[in-house]
């Protein structure tokens, strides 16, 4: 057997492994009833039974608190100094210390969990897409042909998994119908080629949608009945989306294809996407333990920069180890403004509507005041009140406007740019608009309610979209310079696949290989 398929069978038993050993909540994901795969493949109604659950795979292993606050805290969107299962205090600690990808070390499933659980949804697709070109159809449960409606969303599946995984790892493997697993050596390739694969297959997706009439059960994607217009428009999101958040540098997200990415945007969602969560098998740690104020509060670096006291520009100019938790005044709507003091506690002058204010802070002070914040996001709080069985978001309407916003900065027209940047920051920011006269400015200016367009477009990003999807601040943050220095920028090949490989273990961060430059290169000291 080639090492190849022992890397996919590893990815599907492993995966089975920790499944059936877990009684928790929060590993109760995968169908279980799953059919094996020869029955499966030789009887078109279990066909089906099998590609459907393919999306719930890839949502799993992006959407569990690994790695999903694990991106976050890295970032500094979120803090946290539990030692929980995030791994927040060794991605998020300053300075900032190199992955262990020891197949031993406890918190190993950062990485482990996007790699097995998502190459398990392009497995159970590359096994669809094989039985079609095999000459099977895929029966629904009435019966009818519905090949062509299950093509278009294993294509989908196929290509967020691969850009995903291209966007998170550095290298990993290509695998779809056209790769026989039986003959063909295990191949890895750099990220790029990992996007350029799920992107391709995002395409066809697309071009199956632009011929077929069709409508996918609300179970697929738990709670949304997508037609082929919608579908379509979702790929298309996702295809801007990937093309930005692919570049580890400044440097490459210049280089992206921007023309590209303004076509795919301008044909994305109108409204915004949400997954129904069930509390049981759909889920989200990102917006479970991310809205929990005794886990996870909202890091400085991320809403600090609405502060219009000066309390901000004082933190950042405090020695990292001696920075202590500061009260925000800002105009901004969606955040608390302002404090006062009576009957001996303290209260929010201004409540705000995507976060909130607790004085007493959880974390301990040995693991460094530095993660301390008296605020926390709660504008999703409703999937924590409810077990998980909420909406859950993972692709807003604003990110498409905010991807339109930098294309157009990139071309010089500061009033398109500001069209798109106030579509949220006066509606639900309550903020005076900006405009052209602002200034464009440059890539390399920090966030901050007001000032430049770059400046301001950066801001909007960061509180409009904050904690909505995995990854999405690490990868902006990473795309535009502005991580911490030495932060991880992507992650190696896990180090238990890289054993079954017999390939060297590698990593990266802690100023190493593949660590962030400084924040802001004229800046040196704010970190």
């Amino acid at each position: 057997m080639k090492k190849q398929t022992c890397v996919v069978s590893v990815i599907c038993s492993c995966a089975l492994i920790i499944i059936l050993s877990s009684c928790q909540f929060d590993l109760n994901v995968p169908n279980l009833n799953e059919p094996d795969r020869e029955r499966v493949l030789s009887n078109p109604r279990d066909l089906e039974a099998l590609v459907s659950g393919a999306y719930l795979y890839y949502w799993f292993g992006t959407h569990y608190y690994a790695p999903s606050l694990s991106l976050s805290v890295m970032a500094d969107e979120h803090s946290s100094s539990w030692n929980c299962t995030a791994d927040a205090p060794t991605l998020s600690n300053e300075p900032r210390q190199a992955w262990n990808n020891s197949a031993q070390y406890r918190k190993e499933y950062v990485t482990r969990y996007p790699w097995w659980y998502l190459y398990r949804a392009i497995s159970m697709c590359t096994d669809g897409c094989t039985a079609v070109n095999d000459g099977h159809q895929i029966l629904g449960v009435d019966g009818s042909d519905q090949t062509i409606r299950a093509l278009a969303y294993m294509r989908f599946v196929m290509g967020i998994c691969h850009a995903w995984l291209g966007c998170f790892f550095d290298q990993g493997f290509i695998l779809d119908e056209t790769v026989d697993l039986e003959v063909a050596d295990p191949v890895l390739v750099p990220y790029g080629d990992l996007v350029d694969h799920g992107v391709g297959q995002l395409e066809k997706c697309i071009a199956i949608c632009d011929t077929a009439v069709f409508r996918l059960p609300d179970t697929w994607i738990n709670g949304c009945d997508l037609n082929q217009d919608e579908l379509k428009a979702l790929a298309h999101s996702y295809i801007a989306r990937f093309r930005v958040f692919e570049a580890r540098s400044r440097s490459e997200r210049e280089e992206v294809d921007w023309a590209s990415v303004r076509v795919h945007a301008e044909q994305g969602i109108t409204e915004d996407f949400f997954v129904q969560g069930d509390g049981n098998q759909w889920w989200s740690g990102l917006h479970f333990l991310g809205q929990a104020e005794g886990w996870y509060r909202s890091d400085y670096k991320g809403i600090g920069p609405a502060d219009t006291s000066g309390n901000y520009q004082i933190w950042l100019d405090t020695p990292v180890q001696e920075r202590q938790p500061f009260f925000i005044y800002t105009p901004d709507l969606r955040l608390c403004s302002g404090v006062y003091y009576e009957d001996w506690e303290y209260y929010c002058e201004r409540e705000g509507t995507d976060f909130s204010y607790r004085y007493i802070i959880p974390f301990r002070p040995d693991r460094g005041t530095y993660h301390f914040s008296y605020y926390y996001a709660d504008r999703y709080i409703e999937h924590l009140y409810t077990g998980g069985a909420s909406p859950m978001p993972d692709f807003l309407r604003a990110e498409i406007d905010l991807i339109l916003a930098e294309y157009y900065l990139r071309q010089g027209d500061g009033d398109q740019a500001a069209y798109y940047i106030n579509k949220t920051r006066t509606i639900r920011g309550g903020l005076e608009p900006v405009s052209s006269a602002d200034g464009i400015g440059s890539v390399s200016d920090p966030r901050s309610i007001f000032g430049s367009l770059w400046a301001t477009l950066k801001y909007e990003k960061g509180i409009e979209l904050f904690g909505c999807w995995p990854g999405g601040a690490f990868f902006d943050r990473r795309g535009w310079e502005s991580l911490v220095k030495n932060t991880i920028i992507h992650f190696p090949v896990p180090g238990r696949e890289l054993e079954v490989l017999m390939m060297d273990n590698y990593t990266f961060g802690g100023g190493g290989p593949g660590s962030a430059p400084k924040r802001m290169p004229s800046r040196d000291g704010w970190f």
